[in-house]
């Protein structure tokens, strides 16, 4: 007999969407007989209770355990006290009209913990890997060429930067390119600059590097680049806020005599992010950060009690620094 009982795991989170949803046409299971329980807020055993009922009026139902993070090493700020026996237990034995599908959007399982073994062991088990730049990059051409359209390699190169290689946000940039290019016969570099986002986190932090530099109106195309892309100033307020409050924790561990390699071990992130980090920080003294974060969290205060428009009041502070 068939397995009931999927595992998709990696971290691709697209992917392990698509495969979800094609479980999901397989058996051919109406909204009804659909449940979705969140490991991150909910004991794994009440989604096998569910598990464990008929279905409603059909010959199938489906549980979805999403973040199942259980199966790894990974930590959440709230843990749950899950109990494991009874997913076990459910496992040695599942209910024949039950299709369990666990999904752990996690770079790696712990396969040293007892209940990642039993997983693996009575699920099918799919691993749900990011496509390969050239895979992603063979993909893209395969949907352009699918609508008659053509693009350069520099549109090419600059698209898979842009979207960093996630294949949820490709997928979306991608059908956004293909409207915008239905009547062209081929894509440039400066469509692909006019028309796809570029990661908003890497935007903020190009406005806060200009801002450091005295470049506002660098800083400021920037930002009205990300308006006109419909993001939320709050939001990018958020992300500048954090960006400064990494700068003054940067200017701390710099100043316990920490060099650029442990910075990058403490931030888990490239040595090149690492080198900027250190040299915004090594750029500015301790007053202009807290001065700059002061001015951002008026603005917000500001926002918020509705004394000033929040696109206006970004404006004002990157013209302000």
């Amino acid at each position: 007999m068939e397995k009931q009982v999927y595992l998709f795991h990696g971290p691709d989170t697209f992917i392990i969407k698509s495969k979800t949803n094609q479980i999901v046409n397989k058996f051919n299971v109406d909204e009804f007989n659909i449940t979705v329980y969140d490991a991150e807020e909910t004991n794994v055993k009440n989604a096998i209770n569910d598990a464990q009922t008929i279905p409603f009026m059909s010959l199938k139902k489906i549980i979805i355990i999403k973040n199942c993070y259980f199966l790894t090493n990974e930590k959440i700020k709230k843990e749950i006290k899950h109990d494991l026996d009874a997913l076990s237990k459910y496992l040695e034995n599942p209910v024949e009209e039950t299709v369990l599908i666990l999904n752990a959007p996690y770079a790696k399982l712990d396969e040293r913990k007892a209940i990642t073994k039993v997983v693996k062991n009575k699920a099918n088990v799919i691993k749900c890997e990011p496509m390969k730049q050239v895979d992603l990059a063979s993909w893209m051409r395969r949907q352009l060429g699918k609508n008659n359209i053509k693009i350069e390699r520099p549109a090419l190169e600059e698209f898979l930067k842009r979207v960093e290689h996630n294949t949820e946000v490709a997928v979306t940039e991608m059908k956004k390119l293909i409207l915008y290019a239905s009547d062209m016969d081929y894509v440039d570099l400066e469509t692909i600059k006019r028309v796809i986002t570029k990661n908003v986190e890497d935007n903020v932090y190009e406005i806060t590097n200009n801002i450091l530099e005295n470049k506002q109106s660098k800083a400021l195309e920037i930002y009205n680049d990300l308006i006109q892309h419909s993001e939320d100033p709050l939001r990018i307020l958020g992300i500048l806020v954090n960006k400064y409050r990494e700068i003054l924790h940067v200017k701390l561990l710099l100043k316990d005599n920490k060099d650029q390699a442990e910075i990058a071990k403490y931030y888990r992130c490239s040595s090149g992010r690492a080198y900027y980090m250190v040299k915004n920080a090594k750029s500015v003294n301790m007053s202009t950060v807290k001065k700059h974060l002061r001015k951002l969290e008026e603005i917000d205060y500001k926002i918020k009690t509705g004394q000033i428009d929040k696109k206006i009041g970004l404006e004002l502070f990157i013209l302000g620094t």
